[in-house]
């Protein structure tokens, strides 16, 4: 006869809460820091409007709100099938700070055309149109 096996699991579980708040606090801080540039990050004026570097704004700001519908979404998948996986928990946040880290690039590839544009203003600094201000984000995602 065989003895029951009376070990107890004391690892910690994953949850798929863990997932949504570690996804959506990361979305919140990319939030902030885009919303805090406005305040204290590096301007650069150029003459006239840039489509490029609306469209890198506009790409990072899709990239930052995907993030966080990302974490929801993976969340919801992971509460619904009910996975005990410390590998598919990890794997949701990790894509997380992967599309986070893909805005800031794309944000740094913006200050970059920024600062490209600004650097070609007239040298009598007279512009033919309302003068455009660019604010650069810090980056904290982006090394």
């Amino acid at each position: 006869m065989k003895a029951a096996d009376t070990t107890v699991d004391t690892r910690p579980v994953p949850r798929a809460g863990h997932v949504a708040a570690f996804g959506l606090l990361l979305t919140a801080g990319a939030l902030f820091e885009r919303v805090n540039a406005w305040s204290s990050g590096r301007q650069y004026v150029f003459c006239h409007a840039s489509e490029a570097v609306d469209r890198l704004t506009y790409t990072a700001l899709g990239l930052v709100l995907s993030a966080g519908a990302l974490s929801t979404l993976g969340a919801i998948a992971l509460w619904w099938n009910r996975t005990r996986s410390t590998r598919l928990h990890l794997a949701c946040m990790i894509a997380v700070v992967a599309v986070l880290m893909a805005a800031d690039g794309v944000d740094a590839h913006g200050e970059r055309r920024a600062a490209t544009i600004a650097a070609e203003r007239p040298a009598d600094d007279k512009c033919d149109y309302t003068p455009q201000d660019y604010t650069a984000t810090p980056g904290w995602f982006y090394w």
